[in-house]
């Protein structure tokens, strides 16, 4: 069976991996795949040795060959990532798979536009890019109604849920998080909420978030969410050990 799965990862002190999909039905003009098609949390010396990598990946692995590559390591915990992992016809089959094989706890991070079979992820995370309608728009190529609409169904499945959104100096700015925080609140405001910085992709005249601006958006929008944390964008913070790619 084949899947869109190109790259995996491993980290050792969580026991965690990390599958990257290929394919994505938003075209973000920020996307940090423009820098990279591969994970951005790799140790030095595999970002030096994937620096003159194709900007697509050389094949898409069969799900015998993810069970196989997983066997070895018996992870608790499998990240579906992205670009965008629901885009995977195979989607409801790898995760049953994995439930299966690994036990696992299956953690999708999504961008929202799609909703797949939730029967075996147990929890999502959802990247709300812009909450206002034109921003959205203008920034992704796709509206923010069915984001929105899928982040109230995945609210209703049952499942852990999170929201993360980038705060973008110069566009996605620190009211728009608040509103963004505003929409979360309104289905529950115990959903956690992370606010992330901004790395400069592609070319774009966005700079890098500065640490005291995520700090001033997490207190702003704790005025609606209970539960707000934020990423400072600090090296050490961000990478993690990769023991094994593929």
């Amino acid at each position: 069976m084949k899947t869109n799965i190109y790259h995996i990862t491993h980290t050792p002190a969580t026991d965690s991996v990390s599958l990257r999909f290929w394919g994505c039905n938003m075209a973000c003009l920020g996307c940090l795949c423009k820098e990279g098609i591969y994970d951005h949390l790799l140790k030095d010396d595999d970002q030096k040795y994937f620096a003159n990598a194709p900007n697509a990946p050389e094949r898409l692995l069969d799900l015998d060959q993810v069970l196989d590559r997983l066997d070895e390591l018996n992870p608790r915990r499998i990240y579906l990532t992205g670009e965008e992992a629901t885009l995977d016809p195979n989607y409801a089959a790898i995760t049953k798979a994995f439930h299966e094989q690994f036990n696992s706890e299956n953690v999708l991070y999504t961008n929202g536009f799609k909703m797949p079979s939730m029967d075996d992820t147990d929890s999502v995370e959802v990247g709300i890019k812009a909450i206002t309608e034109e921003l959205h728009q203008w920034y992704t190529g796709r509206s923010a109604e069915p984001v929105k609409n899928n982040f109230i169904r995945y609210a209703r499945s049952g499942v852990r849920l999170t929201a993360a959104s980038i705060l973008i100096p110069g566009l996605v700015e620190i009211a728009e998080i608040e509103r963004i925080a505003q929409f979360i609140a309104g289905i529950d405001r115990n959903i956690p909420y992370y606010v992330l910085p901004y790395f400069p992709a592609g070319e774009n005249k966005w700079r890098k978030t500065k640490p005291e601006e995520v700090a001033e958006a997490v207190e702003r929008v704790s005025r609606y969410l209970t539960n707000v944390s934020g990423c400072q964008g600090v090296k050490k913070e961000i990478l993690h050990e990769v023991e094994r790619v593929v």
